[in-house]
């Protein structure tokens, strides 16, 4: 049976069948079949906990009913809830809207598109503001004349000016941007474009009479700097670069002090190289000289060593067209070719080389002393233009090789013949250059052809005689060698073997010299050798000068002198030194002293020289004991470099110290005094 009360007694229940119908309102909705069959399931479990009563029970009409209630019920409470959700979706959209609107400035029309002459002053100075946020010129110019316009008592005038004065500066402030970027011209112009109305105007002028200024100093340092460079005074000009960093300009302070930097290494370079060059030219050499312009070249004509460096390249080029005439004249073709290959371009002697070219061709071809090698000199020649300076030159050398063409014939086939190297054809080749007369250019080359080819018939003719002379040498004994030097005598003096064969006959002379020379030497030797030195002498001198011996017979003859010498000083001297006296023994040492180094006696004379000298000093000490003036006389006469000379320079310093003591010291009454109580305190 369906029950048709709600139960009083329990909220719980209440809410649980609200929860319910919450639930079972959001579900899908079933089939008929199944909403029936959930109304009886409901029917059969709700079970009253409390009595009803009479005033909470109604009847029921139908079923539809009980489902009805409920359900209206659940739809209030999703309402509410919905609104509040709304609620809180809408409040926090309105708050970051009004923030969003609060932080981004409010559109407005695009200022392309202002009518200008009805727009408002707030439309001009929002404009104005928009085209001055880029910050550059003629935005900012723009932005002062949309508003500069508008009258002196406009309500926004105040906010006007400040923004005026804030786009001029900030154009001041681009020019000086350009300024310290080196851009004065610009700088300036950027200055004048604001506009004269302006209260800035009065910084322009300023300003720009400033940045002259600095300019004009940065001009002249720099030009100091390049003026040092021209005189080559390179700590000038460092230390006037140096002066360009304290420019309150950047550009001068950096980017031309670097370059005076650089201009210094460079010019210190270029002028390193051009005095290489100076020495090269001073060298005057060919090569140094081509060198030397190849240097000077590479300085360019914005260099301040460029005067220099021409000058340098007219001397060598005067001294290198000198030298290259003097190979000329010299005929030296084949060098004159390789100098006229590395002429410069730069000396612009085009044509000059074009004639040096030919000469050196036409010559080279006419020292080939061939026919053929001529007449392409002669060909080559005839390339010379009228107005050469090397014109006439060039027809007479034409005129010589075309007489030398006969002459240059005979001389192929005379070397011909001579290449055999016989007698025969020797004499054939002489008598072919004798067909070339004495005033052709090749008579000269002739004559020496002819020469060389007698002095080989010589040599062949007298070769034999000289192998001969040489064969009878052999033999090792006088006879041998007088056959032999009186065989190598045949070969005459004007051959080429003369000076070989005369060399071989004073060698086989001095054997001969030796072996007739040498009993004499050995003579002497055996003299010597006992002691009789004057009959060695005597043997000696037999052996004539210009003999092979005599050489060695005057060094054993010095020899044997010194040895007579030495003996007959000694004499001397034991004879002065038996006096005893001072003198005589002083003497004594003087005579001995005369014996030479290489005598068998001067050791003895080194004994006796040093006690005589120990004789004079005991002496010495025997007169100090009556005269110190005597015996530092005698002590004096000690000669140096004996064993007794410095003991007797000390005797004669002391005996002159008692002959002449020292000044006794003057002592001061105070100091006396002084000294007294110090001795009587010691005492005590």
């Amino acid at each position: 049976m369906a029950i048709n009360k709600k139960p009083q007694n329990s909220e719980a229940d209440a809410t649980k069948n609200e929860s319910e119908a919450k639930i079972n309102h959001n579900k899908p909705q079933p089939p008929n079949s199944d909403i029936e069959r959930d109304l009886d399931l409901k029917e059969s479990l709700l079970m009253p906990v409390t009595p009803p009563t009479s005033s909470s029970i109604r009847p029921v009409s139908n079923s539809s009913e009980l489902v009805s209630s409920p359900t209206r019920k659940s739809v209030w409470w999703k309402t509410w809830q919905l609104w509040g959700i709304l609620l809180v979706f809408c409040s926090g959209g309105i708050g970051y809207g009004a923030t969003s609107m609060l932080l981004k400035l409010p559109k407005t029309q695009s200022c392309s598109k202002v009518f200008w002459p009805i727009a408002s002053a707030s439309i001009r100075l929002y404009c104005a503001q928009t085209a001055a946020e880029d910050k550059n010129v003629e935005g900012l110019l723009a932005a002062i004349n949309l508003v500069a316009i508008l009258p002196e008592n406009h309500p926004l005038r105040p906010e006007i000016n400040r923004n005026i004065d804030k786009w001029a500066t900030t154009i001041l402030e681009i020019g000086e941007e350009e300024f310290q970027a080196g851009e004065l011209d610009k700088a300036i112009a950027t200055a004048k474009k604001i506009p004269e109305d302006v209260s800035a105007q009065e910084l322009v002028g300023q300003q720009i009479g400033d940045w002259k200024s600095i300019w004009s100093q940065g001009e002249e340092t720099y030009e100091e700097v390049e003026n040092k460079l021209r005189e080559a005074d390179w700590n000038g000009a460092f230390n006037s670069a140096v002066r360009l960093t304290d420019s309150p300009n950047q550009y001068w302070a950096t980017t031309k002090y670097e370059e005076s930097i650089n201009n210094i290494n460079v010019a210190q370079e270029e002028n390193a190289s051009l005095n290489k060059a100076q020495a090269q030219v001073t060298n005057g050499k060919i090569d140094d000289l081509i060198l030397a312009i190849d240097r000077a070249d590479d300085i360019g004509k914005k260099s301040y060593a460029y005067d220099q460096a021409q000058e340098i390249i007219a001397e060598a080029k005067d001294k290198l067209v000198g030298n290259i005439e003097q190979l000329i004249e010299e005929q030296d073709w084949q060098q004159l070719l390789q100098v006229a290959n590395q002429i410069p371009y730069s000396l612009k002697l085009q044509n000059r080389v074009k004639d040096w070219r030919i000469l050196a061709n036409a010559g080279s071809s006419a020292q080939l002393d061939t026919v053929f090698g001529i007449e392409e000199a002669i060909e080559e020649i005839t390339k010379l233009e009228q107005k050469s300076k090397y014109y006439r030159l060039g027809q007479k050398l034409n005129r010589r090789w075309n007489l030398e063409i006969q002459d240059v014939r005979h001389l192929s086939q005379a070397r011909e013949l001579a290449r055999v190297g016989t007698i025969a054809n020797l004499n054939k080749a002489i008598a072919e250059v004798r067909l070339i007369p004495r005033s052709n250019p090749r008579y000269s080359e002739a004559r020496q052809e002819r020469t060389k080819w007698r002095r080989q018939i010589q040599v062949i003719e007298d070769q034999p005689i000289l192998n001969r002379a040489r064969e009878l040498s052999y033999g090792n004994n006088v006879n041998s060698w007088r056959r032999a030097i009186a065989e190598i005598n045949l070969i005459a003096n004007d051959s080429p073997l003369y000076g070989e064969a005369q060399g071989y006959a004073r060698t086989w002379r001095a054997n001969i010299e030796r072996v007739e020379d040498q009993p004499i030497l050995n003579e002497a030797d055996s003299f010597a050798n006992i002691n009789n030195y004057p009959a060695a002498i005597d043997a000696a001198r037999r052996i004539r000068s210009g003999r092979a011996l005599y050489p060695e017979a005057q060094n054993k003859i010095n020899l044997w002198q010194q040895e007579i010498d030495g003996k007959r000083y000694l004499s001397q001297a034991i004879d002065l030194a038996n006096q005893g006296t001072p003198q005589s023994l002083a003497q004594a040492i003087r005579v001995a002293r005369q014996a030479s180094t290489n005598s068998s006696v001067y050791p003895r004379v080194v004994r006796d020289i040093n006690e005589w000298a120990a004789e004079i000093l005991s002496i010495a000490r025997q007169a100090s004991n009556s005269s110190l003036e005597s015996a530092i006389v005698i002590a004096q006469q000690v000669p140096s470099g004996t064993t007794s000379f410095t003991a007797a320079q000390g005797e004669i310093e002391i005996w002159q110290e008692r002959l002449n003591p020292p000044e006794a010291e003057i002592i001061p009454p105070t100091f006396k005094l002084d000294k007294l109580k110090k001795e009587r305190n010691r005492d005590n």
